[in-house]
């Protein structure tokens, strides 16, 4: 597109390398708008599953039929009800029950499994070193990450993993010890969309809701358990000021992709500043940082009629002076 023009003078040629372990569906909707300026390596056990994807696939797209794990060897794979909430970690059914819609975190079978390493695929199948991962394995991130070497790490700009904070699968690794380890790698933790929950009852949702207070379904203003999310680590900004022009890019792009746009603004000014950068190419990223952003508002616009709307709206008490907590109710897809 033309938009991407200046990045993709920047990476002069060459993709982000991503790899997805938890593929299911394909590649995920705010990937999408960058897909052009993308070459993924997507997993997903289900061999069926996965040749159906590869049919579908363009060619920056190369599907794996492979478990992933933090070792070679067997596994087992516990299948649910609900097909894409299996693990490689047995459902903890009283969690399941407590906030799960009835009966999709029952064990249907257990399936024998070949687990393969990361870095086994990668250097089996002669991919490239990873700059972005995505994972969603139901409790076993931490074993995905545990079977990437340390020449395969090196190479890692960000991470998008699904974190749990109950027990949902028997003997997984919970937030913090994900958290502890990928900070220890060198990373920083950069966002983190949460899943919240409310309890059900014999499978039903919003039960109490509904039967005590007459709502049907979640408010914003209601709270609710804090179950699992996605957390986004990055390398620090800072330490990507002295990156090569081709590694800053692909920085850029995550940044861009996980809608960073200060941080993005923060980045590219700096870069220019190095010298890393001319004004030209300055202009053209901040022009695309500017396109890919939201409109705001009259109430959020920084300029003279911004500020009357909220004088006005003050004054005349409309609407809620109270801040939106924004973090309730958000996504990265757009």
């Amino acid at each position: 597109m033309q938009r991407f023009l200046t990045l993709a003078g920047l990476l002069n040629g060459s993709r982000l390398q991503c790899i997805d372990v938890g593929a299911r569906g394909g590649m995920q909707s705010h990937w999408l708008p960058f897909s052009s300026l993308i070459e993924l390596d997507a997993f997903e056990p289900d061999p069926a599953a996965c040749e159906r994807q590869r049919k579908l696939a363009p060619t920056n797209e190369h599907w794996h039929p492979y478990a992933i794990g933090h070792k070679d060897g067997p596994g087992t794979l516990y299948v649910v009800r609900k097909e894409s909430s299996s693990s490689l970690y047995p459902p903890n059914k009283p969690v399941m029950d407590a906030f799960a819609p009835k009966g999709s975190g029952d064990l249907v079978r257990e399936v024998p499994v070949n687990l393969l390493r990361l870095s086994t695929v990668i250097e089996a199948q002669k991919r490239p070193s990873p700059e972005l991962i995505k994972l969603d394995v139901q409790g076993a991130e931490l074993d995905v990450l545990r079977g990437l070497d340390q020449q395969h790490w090196q190479s890692v700009l960000g991470l998008q993993v699904e974190v749990e904070f109950v027990e949902e699968y028997l003997g997984q690794c919970l937030f913090w010890d994900v958290d502890l380890e990928i900070r220890n790698k060198g990373f920083v933790l950069f966002d983190l969309l949460p899943v919240r929950l409310h309890r059900v009852n014999e499978g039903r949702e919003y039960y109490y809701l509904r039967k005590y207070l007459g709502m049907g379904r979640n408010r914003n203003d209601v709270s609710r358990r804090l179950i699992a999310g996605d957390a986004l680590y990055l390398r620090s900004p800072e330490s990507m000021i002295s990156a090569d022009r081709n590694i800053a890019a692909k920085y850029l792009l995550i940044l861009l992709i996980y809608r960073c746009f200060d941080e993005a603004l923060w980045f590219v000014e700096k870069f220019a500043a190095a010298g890393k950068i001319d004004n030209q190419e300055l202009v053209g990223l901040i022009g695309l940082i500017r396109a890919l952003a939201p409109k705001p508002d009259i109430l959020q616009r920084s300029d003279w009629l911004g500020r009357q709307a909220r004088k006005w709206r003050k004054r005349l008490k409309l609407g809620s002076a109270r801040k939106q907590d924004f973090w309730l109710s958000r996504s990265w897809d757009f």
